[in-house]
């Protein structure tokens, strides 16, 4: 993985929605908007329920997510998300 990506690996109870390397995910948290951009921080937290958008090399990519937690380290963000779907 490059310097300028990080992994995203989002799961529902039913399947993987999305394993791959992204610039940049947005997504809603209980306290607002978290944005999380390459050699972030360790993070947990938990989601609510709305969009998470990634930024990969081919554009963005918009997901409707029903909530759940994500954990940020070591450059990968893995989400795991109560249910889920592509927008659009």
């Amino acid at each position: 993985m490059s310097a300028d990506h990080l992994r995203l690996r989002v799961r529902t109870p039913e399947r993987e929605l999305v394993d791959a390397e992204v610039r940049e995910v947005t997504a809603a948290g209980t306290w607002g908007q978290i944005g999380v951009l390459p050699d972030h921080a360790a993070l947990m937290t938990a989601l609510e329920p709305g969009e998470l958008s990634y930024r990969a090399d081919a554009g963005v990519v918009r997901l409707r997510l029903g909530g759940g937690f994500a954990e940020v380290r070591d450059n990968v963000m893995t989400v795991l998300a109560e249910s889920g779907e592509a927008e659009g």
